[in-house]
């Protein structure tokens, strides 16, 4: 049984936003499937933002965040989805990820050279929604903002492979959605 921790990034976790409606149909996938899921949803989860070098390389205490550090090791996948905010992730995302990141969580950097990742034997599957479409954002932004997240966050903790999604033109009213939702419904039961 494939163990997976599907974090909606949004920070608006309601199931009217198409984040929610996604995460809601991945897990479905995913349960039916035979998979076990366990759901974080950023934007109800309360946590101090990092504010010096100090803060990062002390261990976390916060019980929220050491609770999502267990389940971050008790997972065999990792999920994220979310909106794409100015070109990237919502700050609230990459805010809670440093957090988890406390205290050499995601990285070992006890040995010499090059830290090495903490999660190694996990692998990911990224999955961002954007108003413009999926292609534009491809051909001339380059991804950066995504890549960057996949690379500098989920790769240098060890997690791989990573697959990415894009949805673009995306709204929960519109008629395209019910396609993107069962999508991600298929791929929760191919536990991608």
């Amino acid at each position: 049984m494939k163990h997976i921790l599907l974090i909606n990034g949004n920070p608006d976790p309601s199931p009217e936003r198409l984040t929610g409606a996604l995460a809601k149909a991945y897990r479905e996938g995913a349960e039916e499937g035979g998979c076990t899921v366990r759901q974080i949803n950023v934007g109800d989860t309360a946590f101090s933002w990092l504010q010096n070098a100090q803060d990062f390389a002390a261990e976390a205490k916060d019980k929220t965040i050491t609770e999502a550090q267990g389940a971050f090791l008790a997972a065999d996948h990792l999920v994220f989805i979310y909106p794409l905010w100015l070109g990237s992730a919502p700050a609230l995302l990459k805010a809670y990820m440093e957090r988890v990141a406390c205290g050499d969580f995601l990285l070992d950097k006890s040995g010499r050279g090059f830290p090495r990742g903490r999660l190694k034997g996990r692998s990911a599957r990224v999955i961002v929604t954007m108003g413009m479409p999926a292609l534009l954002y491809r051909l001339m932004f380059g991804a950066y903002g995504v890549k960057a997240f996949n690379r500098s966050i989920l790769g240098m903790a060890g997690i791989r492979p990573i697959s990415t999604t894009l949805f673009g033109g995306a709204q929960i009213q519109h008629p395209r959605s019910a396609r993107t939702i069962d999508a991600v419904r298929e791929i929760g039961r191919r536990k991608a």
